[in-house]
């Protein structure tokens, strides 16, 4: 789920999914996981709106939607078939999510609401295990692109790209210990990634053959590599921003979200790997 989500959507996308798929029972047995069973019984309109199909039925789920998933102790104002939210209770959240299998309701009847709750959920986690990867190595850069990709998959795929290119020299560099903007830093990302990868023994040469699974291994850091150069030739051939193109060729948004993420994900292990080396080396020696 998304981390921006607001509170009302939450409470309305459950309300929809609840009107259109809970019957008497499944509305006790709700009331019974969430601790909120009386408040479900004793409704004035709710359970009576159900079975005679009466025209407030949809009010009265928003009403105990409301109730039940709004932070527990928190003061609200009655209204008519309403409350005052600031925002969501976990807990009760994951059993309506559970038990109306929220995500493949709304991608099939709310596409728009769906996207609002959901798109991008797993993509911004990757991107928080970035920052946190870059906030244990002492990269404050990082933080700029990804907050550049998580705005532009949104709104500009071109954007997303571009940034991803430049998160991944960004990264690459700091591995190599190039600062600055000095004639040694500059290096397209295939000379990046090669020294990088060199540096910290990930190239595919740098896999003994009677390792255990090194045919797979070379495979595997040759995909690496092959997969950092084609996020720049992707941003190098018009699909991000950065060469000033105009009229350049646009990028639909699943492609762009599927390039993004796997940059991410090279950005991601080049910076742990990196701490794991850091941490391998031995302390150097104190001066005498």
């Amino acid at each position: 789920m998304r981390t921006d989500v607001k509170p009302s959507k939450i409470i309305l996308a459950v309300a929809k999914a609840a009107e259109a798929s809970f019957n008497r029972g499944q509305w006790l047995e709700f009331g019974y996981e969430t601790g909120f069973a009386d408040e479900v019984r004793s409704h004035p309109r709710l359970l009576r709106s159900l079975d005679w199909g009466d025209d407030d039925y949809y009010a009265c789920v928003l009403d105990i939607m409301e109730e039940i998933l709004r932070p527990q102790g928190r003061t609200v104002r009655h209204g008519s078939y309403g409350l005052v939210v600031t925002g969501i209770s976990p807990e009760p959240f994951k059993v309506a999510e559970r038990m109306l299998n929220l995500p493949k309701w709304l991608a099939e009847n709310d596409r728009p609401l769906y996207d609002e709750i959901y798109e991008g959920g797993e993509f911004d986690a990757g991107v928080d295990e970035l920052q946190a990867a870059a906030e244990r190595l002492g990269l404050p850069d990082v933080d700029a692109h990804a907050a550049r990709i998580r705005k532009g998959l949104r709104d500009d795929p071109a954007q997303a790209i571009g940034s991803s290119k430049e998160l991944l020299e960004t990264v690459l560099k700091a591995v190599l210990g190039l600062h600055g903007n000095g004639p040694e830093t500059k290096k397209e990302i295939p000379a990046l990634t090669k020294q990088a990868s060199a540096s910290l023994g990930l190239d595919a040469g740098g896999v003994r053959a009677d390792e255990p699974g090194a045919e797979q291994r070379k495979k595997v850091l040759g995909s690496l590599a092959q997969l950092v150069f084609n996020t720049a030739e992707l941003r190098n051939a018009g699909y991000g921003t950065g060469h000033g193109l105009s009229r350049g060729p646009s990028l639909d948004v699943a492609t762009a979200r599927l390039a993004v993420s796997a940059a991410v994900a090279a950005a991601t292990f080049y910076i742990e790997a990196h701490a794991a080396d850091r941490k391998a080396r031995p302390a150097p020696s104190p001066p005498t």
